[in-house]
Formats: C-alpha cells, sequence, structure tokens
C-alpha cells in the first residue's frame, strides 16, 4: 500500500470526481501551490495510484438499455482453465466488469447490451457454448441505485 499525505488524498479526492480540474483548479482548493500539485500527481500516476484517466459514458444515452449480472461456474478449476476463461470474458465487449467470486459460483459478470435480444445471442451463442462454462444464473436490473468510481479518501 502506498502511504498518502492530507494532499494527496486532497487531490485525489478532487479528480476522481472531476479529472478535468486543471493544476491551479487543484491547487486553489488544496492550498498547495500547482507546481506541487503537478507533481504530485506525476508521482502518484508513476507509482500506480493513478492508472488513467477517462470519459464515463452514459450507458443508455448510447443504447445500453439491458444490464444483466451473471453468475457461472466453470466445469473444472486449475490455473489453465483461469487463465483460458479470463482471456475469453477479456474479449467480449459485452462484459464491463468480471470477479472471481467464492461461493455457489466461480464467476460474477455484469454485462451491458441493447436489448435482450443482445443478451439471448450473448448468452447462448457465445457464453452458454464456451467449453469451460458449466452453469449460469441471470439477473436484470431495474434501475441503478448507485454507481461510482470513486474512492473515499479519509482527510
Amino acid at each position: 500500500m502506498i502511504s498518502l499525505d492530507n494532499s494527496d488524498r486532497k487531490i485525489l479526492n478532487l479528480i476522481q470526481n472531476d479529472a478535468t480540474l486543471t493544476h491551479q483548479d487543484i491547487a486553489d482548493r488544496t492550498g498547495v501551490s500547482a507546481t506541487s500539485v503537478w507533481r504530485r500527481i506525476k508521482n502518484l500516476e508513476e507509482v500506480g495510484v493513478i492508472r488513467g484517466q477517462v470519459a464515463l459514458l452514459d450507458p443508455k444515452k448510447i443504447g445500453m438499455q439491458v444490464c444483466a449480472l451473471i453468475s457461472l461456474g466453470l466445469v473444472r478449476h486449475g490455473e489453465d482453465t483461469r487463465i483460458e476463461f479470463e482471456e475469453f470474458i477479456a474479449s467480449r465487449s459485452e462484459v464491463m466488469e468480471c470477479y472471481a467470486v467464492v461461493g455457489n459460483y466461480d464467476y460474477m459478470l455484469v454485462v451491458m447490451v441493447a436489448n435482450v435480444e443482445d443478451y439471448e445471442v450473448f448468452l447462448s451463442r457465445h457464453l452458454l457454448s464456451h467449453p469451460l462454462v458449466a452453469s449460469s444464473n441471470s439477473a436484470f436490473t431495474l434501475r441503478r441505485v448507485k454507481y461510482t468510481t470513486a474512492h473515499s479518501l479519509e482527510i
């Protein structure tokens, strides 16, 4: 774990919510000089705390109307199986998130598609036809109650 001081935490809290802030904007809000802000951000990037900057899209506005949560089990368990399955999942644009889990299933997926027909195609032609997939259970979301990419850093 990386040691963060209060200035680092303030900077990170700000840029997690708006990565378009200028160094001067951040300096004005944190009481740290713009040069120090630049240096701190550069360091946080170099040590991997900041992995990148992205634009977050509204799924509905780009036609992604269906969000499914899929629990699935594999036919066998081993390093080769895990690697092959995870490479397959990484290649599928419908899969937004994938978690290895413990319990009744091996993985939990978050899948976004335009409509139920696209979901059926993904499920039947791609996911369930994969030789490593033994079982699955799907749930469709009704609405998103909370979504954030920001980690709360105590100051």
